[in-house]
Order: C-alpha cells, then sequence, then structure tokens
C-alpha cells in the first residue's frame, strides 16, 4: 500500500468516524518528532523515534513516514502499543500507524517507535499526519534515517581528472 494511499484512508476513515460532528474551530497540529541514533554490535545502527503531541494541538497523531534508503534492510521494527507498521523497502519507506480510532497519540503525550539498520543516519524525509474529524494536517521535515549520503570525490580523483584537463589542453595547444 503506498503511503499516499495510507493517508486518504486515515483521513477517510476519520472523516467518516466524525460524520455529523459540526465544527468551526480550526486544526492546529502542534507535534514533534525527534530521533535519537545509537552504534550497535555487529555493526547496527538502532534509530529510536519519539513523536511528542503538545497538550495545546486540536489533533492527535495518527501516522508517521519516513523515508529510508532502499539498502536500509530494517530489522527489530517497534511500534508504539496500538499502532502496526508497513515496511516496503523497494519504496525506502516505513510507515507506522494507528490501527484504531483510538489508538493516535494525543494531546499531551508522546509515543515511540524504532529499528535497527547498518546503514549510517543522513537527511531523510519524513511526515507525521494529525487527524480529527473534520480537520487533518501534515507535519513533514528531515530527520535522521538509514540513507547513504553523497560520496564527495576523493582529493586523489579530483587530482586525477584535473591531470587529465591539462594533458588535453597541452595537447590541443601543440596540434593548434
Amino acid at each position: 500500500m503506498t503511503r499516499t494511499r495510507r493517508i486518504a484512508i486515515a483521513i477517510v476513515l476519520a472523516l467518516v468516524a466524525g460524520r455529523g460532528a459540526a465544527s468551526s474551530a480550526r486544526a492546529d497540529f502542534l507535534a514533534t518528532v525527534a530521533v535519537a541514533v545509537a552504534p550497535e554490535a555487529g555493526g547496527w545502527f538502532r534509530y529510536e523515534y519519539s513523536v511528542e503531541v503538545g497538550a495545546t494541538s486540536t489533533l492527535p497523531a495518527v501516522q508517521l513516514d519516513i523515508a529510508v534508503s532502499v539498502d536500509a534492510d530494517l530489522q527489530g521494527v517497534e511500534a508504539a502499543d496500538g499502532w502496526s507498521f508497513d515496511y516496503d523497502a523497494a519504496a525506502g519507506a516505513i510507515s507506522f500507524f494507528a490501527d484504531a480510532v483510538d489508538a493516535p497519540v494525543a494531546p499531551g503525550s508522546s509515543a515511540a517507535f524504532a529499528f535497527l539498520s547498518r546503514l549510517a543516519p543522513a537527511g531523510m524525509d519524513y511526515f507525521l499526519v494529525g487527524v480529527d474529524p473534520p480537520g487533518f494536517e501534515v507535519l513533514d521535515g528531515m530527520i535522521a534515517a538509514p540513507g547513504v549520503a553523497v560520496p564527495e570525490p576523493s582529493s586523489l580523483a579530483l587530482l586525477g581528472a584535473a591531470a587529465c584537463l591539462g594533458l588535453a589542453g597541452l595537447a590541443g595547444a601543440r596540434r593548434g
């Protein structure tokens, strides 16, 4: 199931559950996502995410999606009580979602999620969904997750490239 489809389902379920409830209040989703990354034995990294919904938030958190490298090979995934997860290695994403309407991270509370990967942390996208009929909001940003950093060219490679360009320029000068 794609991320977009899961969000759409969560929104539809929330709207259906709230049918008949009229509200003119503006929805404010006040939440934070934090991560702690710790090296583990055997070359693993443990990623522990915490979702905290502010006490004054009008929306609870119902879904957390985190982008990961397609090579992340996540193991030992842990979801908060009342939550499940869907790890799609080919799409490079893991989604944690509340199983039932009464299982979200409510305002003034927090939840923890974790997994293991051999890949070191890199800045990856995440989004957190807050839903309460008739409103919803999505918070997004960057957070440390198993990723592949774009390697910088080594000094030796740059020196080699410069030497090739210099030789090509020298050869062109001799012909002209």
